[in-house]
């Protein structure tokens, strides 16, 4: 999400220079509170700090325009106009059943909310990725709702679109975090869907177990950083006719972007931002109720749904571009 809002930027005519720094315990709140970047002297602006060492390199990078705060795991006191950056707030995070929030310990939330409040609280403006994300800043932080942007994110993979076969479902489902994204239950789903649709196939991308089902492709792992890689996972984008990511929650999902990039519709959660990402173009189910997901899928057998869907998604692709969003940001900064 970084390095996207980063080249978007660029596009958008900012010089973006990265400021990447470790601060004390970061890693049990995970790589996304990492990520910062500063922008130099050129037109409008585009950094963030965290830690001593950080605000370091942030002083040297001066003079600045303007910061982009990504994250909320430190302080920004960079003596510039700011704006912040994010998909989720931690009043949001905490309230979800992850191990790696609910492991933390009161003091550390409460100190980690403190931050984000001060930072939103001197802010220019606050951005998120979805009106859930917004609803949280605005109700949970005090923040008006004139100083919240929903800015979105973009899709991080470019689809050359071709004609595609909408006469036979072919699934595909997209999620490192195989318990949080309820792989188990997708399995269940699908085959479910097969009892009447058996030429129906799934592929799988992510990480877990070796699934081994009839109908089902497991593909492992593919890591957008690898081009043989990232060449595999625009073939499977190409060539599906919906995208599975039914998730416990969802911050926001730019699997639903790639999917949108791609021209077809998603499945996603009613949990989360996924309702904004994926913009109307597919079904978003409840994770609690367990025949919601295989109904989706049922309706998105059809190939006529199926096409319409994706045709609206794909209508889309301008506006979810890094550089759309980070036109959307810089607008912030008023």
């Amino acid at each position: 999400m970084p390095a996207g809002l980063a080249s978007g930027l660029r596009a958008a005519g900012c010089e973006v220079v990265p400021i990447n720094a470790e601060f004390p315990g970061a890693a049990q709140i995970g790589r996304r509170l990492h990520m910062s970047w500063a922008d130099q002297a050129a037109s409008r602006g585009f950094a963030a700090g965290c830690s001593a060492t950080a605000r370091r390199r942030l002083r040297a990078a001066r003079p600045l325009d303007g910061v982009v705060a990504i994250g909320s795991g430190y302080s920004v006191s960079a003596g510039v106009p700011f704006v912040t950056f994010e998909d989720m707030t931690v009043a949001q995070a905490v309230r979800q059943s992850e191990p790696v929030y609910e492991s933390l310990g009161a003091a550390t939330v409460r100190r980690w909310q403190n931050r984000q409040q001060g930072n939103y609280e001197a802010s220019v403006g606050c951005c998120v990725a979805s009106g859930w994300a917004a609803r949280s800043v605005e109700a949970d932080y005090g923040v008006p709702a004139a100083k919240v942007h929903v800015v979105g994110f973009g899709s991080n993979v470019e689809v050359e679109l071709v004609a595609r076969d909408w006469s036979t479902p072919r699934f595909l489902f997209v999620g490192v975090d195989w318990r949080r994204k309820r792989g188990a239950a997708v399995l269940e789903a699908f085959a479910e869907v097969r009892k009447s649709h058996p030429g129906a196939s799934l592929d799988l991308v992510g990480r877990h177990d070796l699934v081994e089902m009839d109908g089902v492709t497991d593909h492992g792992l593919l890591p957008l950083d690898s081009e043989a890689s990232g060449r595999r996972y625009s073939e499977l984008l190409r060539r599906a006719t919906c995208l599975l990511m039914p998730s416990l929650f969802e911050p926001f999902g730019i699997a639903y972007l790639d999917a949108a990039m791609a021209g077809i519709p998603s499945i996603g959660t009613t949990v989360g931002g996924a309702e904004d990402a994926i913009g109307g173009c597919g079904r978003v189910v409840d994770p609690g109720d367990p025949a919601a997901l295989a109904t989706a899928m049922a309706e998105l057998t059809d190939p006529g749904t199926a096409r319409e869907l994706g045709a609206r998604a794909r209508a889309r692709a301008p506006e979810i571009t890094w550089q759309a969003v980070a036109e959307r940001v810089l607008g912030a900064f008023g």
